[in-house]
């Protein structure tokens, strides 16, 4: 099965919990609150085909953390960089001052979280050593 854009059913409780958004031409949009849609889907309501959604920035807050990653739950320096940007950002959006900041996702290992890049704190960016 990929991940990327198909969802199981038992998939859609987690994607009612968590807070997603994309990062779409330089702009930060959340998908609805409480939406049982995937990125995917979502992207889709967008006129977005696979190609393009692939190479979009993507991601989501969960239980004091803030996910971002591409194409199968990947991530590279790109991502990094726009990522970080978007902090302050998506902080104020969610009403939340303090998280943990994680890059990627690993499917084959019921999606654990990848690199834990660092924490944001106080709107400051501090990078794990």
């Amino acid at each position: 099965m990929d991940y990327r854009y198909e969802t199981k059913d038992e998939a859609r409780d987690f994607h009612k919990q968590r807070k997603a958004f994309i990062i779409l031409n330089g702009e930060l949009e959340f998908l609805p609150e409480g939406t049982a849609m995937s990125h995917f889907e979502f992207c889709q309501t967008k006129g977005l085909e696979k190609e393009e959604f692939n190479k979009i920035t993507r991601g989501y807050y969960l239980n004091g953390n803030v996910i971002f990653y591409k194409d199968n739950f990947i991530y590279d320096d790109t991502v990094i960089e726009e990522a970080l940007k978007f902090l302050k950002q998506i902080s104020e959006i969610i009403n939340i001052k303090e998280f943990e900041i994680y890059f990627g996702q690993l499917p084959d290992q019921n999606f654990a979280l990848d690199y834990h890049y660092g924490r944001y704190t106080d709107e400051k960016i501090i990078k794990n050593n």
